[in-house]
């Protein structure tokens, strides 16, 4: 049995949430970089748009591990620089809102997805494909451990 540490600030959950936001402050740096004026919240959104065809803002909020109202948000700053656009249609017999991204928004999606992907992953060569393919494992693991345990409505 593993020692519990004194302060959160010593404890696994705390690491990987500080992984998280170091390399959403790297790709945030890296964006501006390229002169960018996408935060990497509205490139994610931007890319998971291009990437799912008739993707509803629902689903969109599950990928992005972002409540509704940020994704509202998130959405109507892409549709103000016509990067994304609004259709209605019905899904499940609900009416939703399906985002498709516009020839602007394809763009810029493939002007950043390459370079950006790249840079992120230019950190991982000095790690084995074995120790990634472990800590993404392991990562997993600890995600399914916790959605067992826990009903997280995203």
């Amino acid at each position: 049995m593993r020692a519990v540490p004194e302060c959160y600030a010593d404890c696994l959950p705390y690491f990987v949430d500080k992984a998280s936001v170091y390399l959403r402050l790297h790709a945030s740096v890296f964006l501006h970089s390229l002169n960018s004026d996408l935060t990497v919240e509205q490139f994610i959104a931007l890319d998971a748009i291009a990437m799912n065809k008739d993707i509803c803002q629902r689903d969109l909020a599950k990928i992005l591990l972002k409540d509704r109202s940020n994704v509202t948000r998130i959405v109507s700053i892409l549709e103000s620089k016509d990067l994304i656009k609004r259709e209605a249609a019905i899904k499940q017999n609900r009416p939703v809102k399906i985002l498709k991204i516009t020839p602007k928004g394809q763009k810029l999606a493939d002007k950043y997805n390459i370079p950006l992907k790249k840079h992120l992953n230019d950190f991982l060569e000095d790690f084995s494909r074995t120790e990634l393919e472990q800590f993404q494992n392991t990562l997993e693991k600890i995600i399914n451990k916790i959605s067992e345990n826990v009903n997280i409505q995203i």
